[in-house]
């Protein structure tokens, strides 16, 4: 923690599904644009790609469910 404190009377609070899963397909739909605009450039590197993409996934999953737990 950095020690900030919000001043400005706004508190943080969980986001509504509604709300996540329009950040989630947003973040999807940004993803399947690029890939479709870099396929051709990233085609040597797609399966390393897939594999970091994994790994990375599955770091951020793991931290989760055990933070959760």
């Amino acid at each position: 923690m950095t020690g900030h404190q919000d001043t400005s009377g706004s508190k943080l609070r969980s986001a509504t599904l509604l709300e996540w899963e329009a950040s989630l397909f947003g973040a999807c739909f940004i993803a399947f644009g690029l890939g479709v605009i870099f396929a051709e450039m990233a085609r040597d590197f797609s399966y390393p790609l897939i594999l970091i993409g994994i790994a990375g996934h599955g770091w951020g999953m793991y931290r989760i469910h055990r933070r959760n737990r």
